[in-house]
């Protein structure tokens, strides 16, 4: 047994659950879709890999580890440091960035957006930081970067995917969110109200506009990448600011976390493997909202007949995913779905000669479209603003 407490078969079990997890080849609690999505060694070989790298725990056990898979392989990898320099230490992560850098061998770029804190006092100072660094990834990745953004990354559905959207031709950014992250985003989700898209949080897999964000540790806890940095001598950073109280997440990993672990230790497992069987139900709606939308969808709009004749709810589901097909632009407003219940309300009872309007107006901090929603001659069609 090592100075860590473990023996040497455990430290090889967990190296060995970290690269399964990369070449999709393990059984982990994760939330991985559907198996069709999974990368397995081939298919890492083919495509450009960028991997967000903070130096800190889970960017430098994903890089590391992610090293050991692509080496062999000889597929394309390359780390990108966002500096947003917010803090004091700003500089000494990108400086502990680019040693690791140069001692594991590994191109680094370095990107310093400009500071947030025009953004900050509307968005708030982390929401503006990520959308931030989302731009600087997809800068680059070669692609325009969306500065319009406004959705949280990971949930919101991309739009503009070509027909083929495994294509190896298209670069995939890899970050390190773990399990402990997922249950995280999955609470936050459930304090705001959100849906079935929020609660089930991050997929291990998305297709954005014109990359694939691949999210492989998903399936695994922070213990695990905890002991996988011990057994391979990683040194990595901590970032000061994650036990600072002034944010819902760090509230959540400081005073939550603790108490759910006391009450049932592998809560965190546990709660990952709910969030898998919701990813699973989120697939099946998503599905049907498909067939749905095939059947209502004419040339000359949605159309109001097929689309009524659908269950209550699958109205709804159906009247979003035509929306979400439509936001061409990046930062269109989404409504709640009390105001899509609202308006297919008034859609139902309407007296003849009466055209119910649904106008969305874009969130003055993220600077994307508007749009209206109108019935003409028995069809809904999308006005942008």
């Amino acid at each position: 047994m090592g100075p860590d407490g473990k023996t040497p078969r455990r430290r090889a079990a967990v190296s060995h659950s970290v690269i399964e997890a990369l070449t999709g080849t393990g059984t982990g609690t994760g939330s991985a879709p559907a198996p069709a999505l999974a990368f397995n060694a081939a298919d890492l070989s083919k495509r450009s890999l960028f991997i967000g790298f903070s130096g800190g725990l889970d960017s430098s056990v994903l890089t590391h580890a992610l090293l050991q898979v692509m080496r062999p392989l000889g597929g394309r990898l390359m780390a990108v440091h966002v500096n947003h320099r917010l803090q004091p230490a700003a500089m000494q992560f990108e400086r502990h960035c680019r040693e690791m850098a140069r001692l594991w061998n590994v191109a680094l770029t370095v990107k310093r957006p400009a500071q947030v804190q025009g953004q900050a006092s509307q968005l708030g100072l982390e929401a503006s930081a990520r959308l931030r660094r989302y731009a600087a990834f997809e800068q680059v990745m070669g692609l325009k970067a969306a500065s319009r953004r406004t959705e949280e990354p990971g949930l919101a559905k991309p739009t503009g995917l070509p027909e083929d959207p495994g294509s190896s031709n298209w670069p995939v950014l890899v970050l390190a969110h773990h399990a402990n992250d997922q249950v995280e985003t999955a609470l936050l989700q459930w304090m705001r109200g959100a849906g079935l898209e929020g609660l089930s949080a991050m997929p291990v897999l998305s297709q954005r506009e014109g990359y694939i964000l691949w999210r492989p540790l998903l399936s695994l806890t922070r213990s695990t990448l905890e002991d996988y940095a011990r057994s391979c001598k990683l040194p990595f950073i901590e970032d000061p600011s994650n036990a600072l109280l002034d944010q819902d997440r760090n509230r959540l990993r400081q005073q939550v976390f603790p108490v759910l672990r006391a009450m049932r230790p592998g809560a965190v497992a546990a709660m990952t493997r709910s969030l898998q069987h919701l990813q699973q139900a989120r697939l099946l709606l998503e599905q049907l909202d498909q067939d749905d939308l095939a059947g209502c969808v004419q040339a000359q709009g949605l159309s109001l007949t097929a689309l009524l004749r659908l269950p209550a709810a699958r109205q709804t589901r159906t009247f979003r995913a035509w929306l979400v097909g439509h936001q061409k632009l990046p930062g269109a407003a989404m409504p709640p779905a009390r105001r899509l219940d609202e308006f297919l309300r008034q859609l139902r009872t309407a007296r003849a000669g009466r055209r119910p309007l649904l106008a969305v107006t874009a969130p003055s901090t993220g600077g994307g479209p508007s749009f209206r929603v109108r019935l003409r001659a028995g069809f809904l069609t999308v006005e942008w603003v």
